[in-house]
């Protein structure tokens, strides 16, 4: 590689900003538009991410991580992590996935650790945590998890899981520009999970924090989102450069008064209003975004569910989708990946390629 070729490949490298269209004319072109994943597992799919470079996908399946060839075979991966892998997002720049990994006392903790055949965790030693893997030192199925990933602990949300919200940890993960900015450096999002309850109050908002790059020890900022109370809250999270907006991906949730929409759209470009909010009037003033079309009493989103277990876009309007598929073994599940091409139209936005 000549010191020209270098540069060049540097300067295109620092304007994709970890989005991949800003380096392909046709984005995902070459993958197929449907591929089942060839592996098993007792835990469904809960995230992916897209890696147009070496044309492959990375998945999270709750206690191992995957990385996939296009044919949809397990070149690598790192398994029986005790803990709960969900969402992820992939930088191309730094080369790195960014994924949710929780460690926690409640059911779907207990039930992870009884699937391994290890001890739970004990309230003690819950922990939310950003971790980073190096996709390129994943050469094998079985790699050690110490060898290729890093985790940076979210004490935000720690302290918010024991008093507030009805907060149940973390889980969508995205790289966007800094909310109220137009381009710069990407950041990373981080948005917690909040589990269903019909009863309280306080649990009607997304809640999202934004890291540096640089700094992944403690958050840059702290911002909610009005959608009504979903289940589990932000399960998956997307930046879409084409339209400019943080894609929230939800189960959907219970309570009447809302329209319990299942996919919503955060408008970046949006400089967040500090006020006291809906539901947390005792709880002090706190950054409020605004979903894409959203007025008083108006709740804008679209329904789709699958989103919830993975979604990602490479640009130009295309995204890639993850959903389980179980399997004829007992217990068994797999997943299939599907290339979509955005519409915006309700109630599903999405087409087939």
């Amino acid at each position: 590689m000549t010191p020209r070729f270098r540069i060049i490949l540097a300067a295109a490298l620092a304007t994709a900003l970890s989005f991949p269209s800003a380096l392909f004319a046709q984005p995902g072109k070459a993958f197929p538009d449907s591929v089942v994943i060839k592996t098993f597992s007792r835990e469904h799919v809960q995230g992916m991410a897209v890696d147009t470079l070496s044309r492959c996908y990375y998945m999270s399946f709750t206690t191992s991580f995957k990385k996939v060839d296009m044919e949809g075979n397990v070149i690598a991966s790192v398994d029986s992590l005790n803990g709960h892998l969900g969402a992820m997002v992939f930088d191309p720049v730094s080369r790195r996935v960014y994924a949710s990994l929780e460690y926690k006392d409640d059911e779907i903790g207990k039930l992870i650790s009884r699937n391994l055949g290890v001890a739970a965790h004990s309230r003690e030693d819950i922990g939310f945590n950003i971790a980073v893997f190096n996709v390129d030192e994943m050469t094998a199925p079985g790699t050690p998890a110490q060898k290729v990933m890093e985790t940076f602990r979210v004490e935000e949300a720690a302290k918010d899981y024991k008093v507030r919200y009805g907060c149940s940890g973390i889980d969508g993960m995205a790289l966007a520009p800094r909310i109220g900015r137009k381009g710069g450096k990407p950041c990373l999002y981080v948005s917690y999970g909040v589990y269903n309850d019909v009863d309280r109050n306080d649990n009607d908002h997304q809640i999202i924090l934004r890291y540096s790059l640089r700094n992944l020890a403690k958050p840059k900022a702290k911002y909610f989102v009005y959608t009504g109370n979903t289940y589990y809250g932000v399960q998956n999270m997307a930046y879409d450069p084409l339209t400019g907006n943080l894609f929230l991906a939800c189960y959907k949730g219970r309570k009447p008064q809302f329209p319990n929409h299942t996919l919503f759209a955060v408008p970046v470009l949006q400089k967040p209003v500090k006020k006291v909010l809906k539901g947390l009037e005792n709880d002090g003033a706190h950054l409020l975004l605004q979903l894409d079309g959203q007025k008083e009493g108006f709740i804008p989103g679209w329904d789709f569910p699958k989103a919830s277990t993975g979604f990602c876009t490479v640009g130009g309007g295309v995204w890639f989708n993850s959903s389980p598929v179980k399997t004829k073994a007992k217990g068994g599940q797999t997943c299939i990946v599907r290339k979509l091409i955005w519409t915006g139209d309700h109630p599903n936005p999405f087409r087939k390629p």
